[in-house]
């Protein structure tokens, strides 16, 4: 079975703990490209226990049997029984099918092609599993606890290795058709623009994601080595080529948010990711090119801001998926 990697421990114990405000435990599942983590919480968002492990990309059963054992660690290390918890949300890059809770190879998880998760998931614990799409989970976590709290429309957006969003429209999460709603990052801006994973070219995310930028760096740089964060740390150092990457990067972002802003006449946007990082770099020129290609009446009164949950955000997002099994 797979090693148990990392656990932390909440600073109190379960019976005295003025954190356990409900008797409703959530498992919640974030399972990455590199690494899984399994947590449990309360439907308050309150993270009470963690465990995390190396993610097995390419070989599903493996990886799904350390989704499971990390699920009973961090139940063990809190002191609680499977019994005891309320439902399961798992938090997954898609593509993935939200009905049945299958994944189908997200672009980090090429060997977990036609996954039933939910299905296996259900049968090892005996409880109620929700699987959702990262960007979605995200999306539910900040406008319940995060930068998104007491707005009805708004948008959350990663701005790391690709972007997608999930969108919260009449303060319900918003899937679309099938499930596809918010796949913004290929929305095209630039006809005959650099190649995106998808395979078209001129795509938002092959033009402003933290990928894109790394990949300018090391064009313009001719430096193979060159990271997106490299880029941030030399534009701080005034390097003049790292500043012009970051400003075509962040004129192209708010270019992709304004057609989403006129679209859906949101409120508000959160972005995460390197917006976070990188927040003095990248924020105000993403709202100055965003208010430049709006009309002034949708644009009025919006905020983009950066993402508030930190490097808790998998884990509420995971926490926050499961939030409509429970029964109040």
């Amino acid at each position: 079975m797979p090693r148990r990697a990392a656990v932390f421990r909440a600073r109190r114990s379960r019976r005295n703990s003025d954190l356990f405000v409900t008797n409703k435990l959530i498992l919640g599942i974030d399972i990455g490209g590199t690494k899984s983590a399994a947590v449990i919480g309360t439907a308050e968002g309150v993270v009470l226990a963690r465990a995390a492990a190396k993610t097995d990309a390419n070989d599903w059963r493996r990886g799904v049997a350390t989704l499971i054992e990390l699920a009973r660690d961090v139940c063990r290390d809190y002191g609680c029984q499977m019994s005891e918890i309320t439902a399961v949300g798992v938090s997954c890059g898609g593509p993935l099918n939200f009905e049945t809770g299958t994944i189908h190879a997200p672009p980090n998880l090429p060997g977990w092609e036609a996954v039933p998760l939910k299905a296996l998931l259900e049968a090892e614990f005996g409880l109620l599993v929700q699987v959702e799409n990262d960007a979605n989970a995200t999306a539910i976590a900040e406008h319940r606890w995060g930068a998104g709290a007491g707005c009805r429309n708004m948008a959350f957006l990663t701005m790391g290795t690709g972007i997608g969003a999930g969108l919260i429209l009449n303060n319900q999460l918003y899937r679309g058709r099938n499930g596809l709603a918010g796949e913004i990052g290929h929305m095209r801006l630039v006809l005959g623009g650099p190649l995106c994973l998808c395979g078209k070219r001129g795509c938002l995310e092959a033009l402003a994601s933290g990928t894109a930028i790394g990949r300018m760096g090391r064009e313009r740089f001719g430096d193979v080595s060159v990271t997106a964060h490299e880029v941030c740390d030399r534009a701080r150092l005034g390097d003049p080529i790292a500043t012009d990457i970051l400003a075509q990067a962040a004129y192209f972002m708010g270019l992709g948010l304004a057609g989403l802003l006129q679209t859906l006449n949101l409120e508000r946007i959160v972005l995460g990711t390197l917006a976070v990082h990188a927040a003095d770099l990248l924020l105000e020129p993403i709202r100055r090119s965003a208010q430049e290609n709006c009309w002034p009446s949708v644009w009025a009164g919006v905020s983009i801001v950066p993402a508030a949950l930190g490097d808790a955000a998998q884990d509420k997002a995971a926490l926050a998926v499961a939030l409509p099994l429970i029964k109040t």
